[in-house]
């Protein structure tokens, strides 16, 4: 009998110990993500534009692996509650590719120069959805984060020699998650700007894309979101 008693003693003072533990680790994790929310709501207050250096991978994992590497720059704008972007990528695994994907006034271009196609897809209705997307880590406020994905700490990480605070993103509307399963970001709290984001489909496939950040506030030229199209080029309107 007192075996048995001093057996249920300690399994309860382990239960306490692990749900006090538990409630700590808890604790850290909400405060840890508050510290995020403020940062990102710093930088976006004083936020205008950003450069970047890119490093988009496109990684398969079903039905077989297959991986390729892009790379180029990114141009972000917020003004009045919009968002412009200029994604201009130049090599396709090690390869001169170049692509240009441009979001502004509610269109999204694809030009691709060596197809000499451009293709030209009218958002109307969806502009929240998708600048809730392609913007996230440059500029956004935590509310408008936490409007459109549910957000959580996922913890402290190194990248490339950079002190970061992962997220973690689910996406609250059902048309999101058609494509979207989850987000991860990995922000450099310094500036508030993420330095890679990690976007999974509901398949398991993702691309995972690095930025390096040239300029923060330091002004885009007046032709940043113009798609200049060689002679000859196909247009496609969907």
């Amino acid at each position: 009998m007192r075996k048995n008693c001093r057996s249920w003693s300690r399994q309860a003072a382990m239960g306490v110990v692990l749900a006090v533990t538990t409630a700590a680790s808890a604790q850290n994790a909400s405060g840890a993500l508050q510290q995020v929310f403020a940062r990102l709501d710093a930088t976006a207050a004083k936020f205008h534009n950003a450069e970047a250096d890119v490093t988009w991978d496109n990684v398969q994992t079903q039905p077989i692996f297959d991986k390729d590497t892009q790379t180029g720059t990114i141009d972000v704008e917020r003004h009045k509650g919009k968002v412009a972007i200029a994604l201009h990528l130049k090599t396709f695994d090690g390869r001169p590719v170049p692509k240009e994907m441009v979001y502004d006034g509610g269109q999204f271009k694809l030009y691709e120069p060596m197809q000499k196609q451009m293709t030209v897809f009218h958002t109307a209705g969806k502009e929240a959805q998708i600048q809730s997307f392609l913007a996230l880590g440059f500029g956004g406020s935590s509310a408008e984060m936490q409007r459109d994905w549910t957000v959580s700490y996922a913890g402290a990480e190194t990248v490339d020699g950079t002190a970061t605070e992962k997220l973690e993103l689910l996406p609250r509307t059902e048309a999101t998650r058609q494509n979207v399963s989850k987000v991860v970001l990995w922000i450099d709290m310094k500036n508030g700007i993420a330095i890679r984001q990690q976007s999974f489909d509901p398949s398991g496939n993702y691309r995972m894309i690095d930025y390096r950040l040239r300029r923060l506030n330091g002004g885009l030229p007046t032709n940043a979101f113009e798609v200049k199209t060689a002679s000859g080029t196909r247009v496609m309107e969907r």
